[in-house]
């Protein structure tokens, strides 16, 4: 890694650095229990479902949206979701690496797209998972702003429009897309010094912003599904508790362990760099660090957008060769406690789920099975109908969930097993568990079902009378 390194030779190695991370998990279908959700939505949205109305999540549009786009192409279905997601973060990484070059620290370019994809693979990203896509539109975002503010280019609306899409990926963008927006705000009055002309801009920067948002909600009011939309994308995340006895600070040291040393390298970006940019980067990252400590329950994955500002601050500090040295060491050696290479756990997956499924179809023949507390991927890999519009498991089982999916978990699940389906299929309830709808499918088990198939820690079930 020299000074000076262009860009071109710094994308190149970024890209074969992610083949390397992320091609032996290409086509694991159980990568990640929330991607094999948003791929079961954006596969039945080909089938004619409405997300929210046939299929239940309270995940926005954008991303059930994106995940159907995917499966447009000519491949195997997960192979397809999980190839888009490695562009994104490739495109992420260099973007990264590009903020970093326009801030002075062009050595530090490179180690800062590494980082940002390497940490990737250790705190939930080596899938799909939403930050995986929606970072490199923030990222973008970020890019566009910082050449408003240092260029004085008319970037401002495109970037907040960016913001407007992310956040059809996930609602948690709004707090880095409030930062973006009140930069461009301060950024407008120290050159105008016109408060008419900032309220302008404001007024603007939100429309940009709110129009994904508006066109989503207007789509589903014109199809006579407004509130349903309302409830999936806004109630129902106030009406999710947190149950009692969440482990959240073990969540958090986890966390903060793993990102430890890039957050120290990102403290001592900041302090090393000077003017507007130490204060953009600064703000950046401490408004990324408050939405996250915002936003329990502070599962892995919810880390996954503090790598876009850490890996921009922490390649500030990185143009120098003991900071790097560390860096290298670090990622390897967690990267190895990790478990990488995953040495055949993509076709142990498969095969393991093919297993599954094969015997789920031998039972159920045209009846919907009951994938209760089992992997989602089921339902993808045998293309099996749903005996209703809940089948991720936690929205059935989790006791935080009980006021927050639009009916009584207890009712539907009462409503599936009174059908009589042909094939159940779970495992062991998590701790958290609905104390009346678990109960419900065990009985019905005892009573009416007997085992045909075990995997993946999952027992299928098929009826015997």
């Amino acid at each position: 890694m020299t000074r000076g390194m262009t860009p071109f030779r710094i994308w190149l190695i970024l890209l074969i650095a992610a083949a390397a991370l992320r091609l032996l998990d290409l086509g694991n279908p159980l990568v990640d229990l929330d991607e094999q959700m948003y791929l079961l939505v954006g596969q039945r949205m080909w089938d004619g479902a409405i997300p929210y109305v046939d299929i239940w999540d309270r995940k926005p549009i954008g991303l059930f949206l994106l995940y159907a786009a995917t499966q447009a192409l000519p491949m195997d279905a997960v192979v397809a979701y999980q190839s888009v997601a490695a562009v994104a973060a490739v495109a992420t990484a260099g973007l990264i690496a590009g903020l970093v070059r326009r801030f002075g620290a062009a050595a530090g370019a490179l180690p800062a797209g590494l980082t940002y994809l390497v940490w990737l693979e250790l705190i939930g990203g080596r899938g799909g998972q939403s930050p995986v896509f929606y970072n490199l539109l923030v990222a973008a975002a970020a890019t566009l702003v910082w050449r408003a503010i240092a260029d004085r280019k008319r970037t401002g609306a495109l970037a907040m429009m960016l913001v407007g899409l992310a956040l059809q990926l996930k609602p948690t963008v709004v707090f880095e897309g409030l930062f973006l927006g009140v930069t461009l705000l301060v950024a407008c009055w120290r050159s105008t010094g016109s408060a008419a002309r900032v309220a302008v801009a404001a007024a603007g920067y939100m429309a940009a912003a709110l129009l994904p948002t508006l066109l989503a909600y207007a789509t589903y009011a014109a199809i006579g599904h407004g509130d349903a939309w309302w409830f999936a994308n806004v109630d129902s995340i106030f009406l999710r508790d947190v149950p009692p006895g969440e482990p959240l600070l073990d969540r958090l040291a986890g966390a903060a362990m793993v990102l430890a040393l890039p957050a120290l390298a990102a403290i001592r970006g900041v302090i090393g760099t000077r003017g507007v940019a130490r204060a953009f980067v600064a703000a950046w990252l401490a408004v990324a660090i408050i939405g996250w400590l915002l936003i329990p329950p502070y599962f892995n994955h919810y880390a996954l957008p503090l790598l876009v500002p850490i890996g921009v601050a922490a390649g500030l500090a990185l143009d120098r060769g003991t900071m790097r040295g560390l860096m290298a060491v670090a990622a390897i050696g967690l990267l190895l406690l990790s478990g990488y290479p995953h040495r055949g756990e993509t076709a142990d997956a498969r095969r393991r789920l093919a297993t599954l499924s094969a015997a789920i179809a031998r039972h159920a023949g045209r009846d919907c099975p009951f994938v209760f507390e089992a992997p989602p991927a089921l339902y993808t890999a045998g293309r099996f109908c749903l005996p209703g519009p809940y089948p991720f498991p936690s929205h059935l089982i989790q006791a935080s969930e009980r006021r927050a999916i639009g009916v009584d978990p207890a009712a539907e699940v009462a409503r599936i097993l009174a059908a009589r389906p042909s094939v159940i299929v779970t495992g062991r309830a998590p701790r958290d568990g609905d104390s009346r709808t678990v109960p419900l499918v065990d009985r019905a088990i005892a009573a009416h079902y007997r085992p045909v198939a075990r995997q993946l820690g999952v027992t299928v079930y098929a009826i015997v009378d």
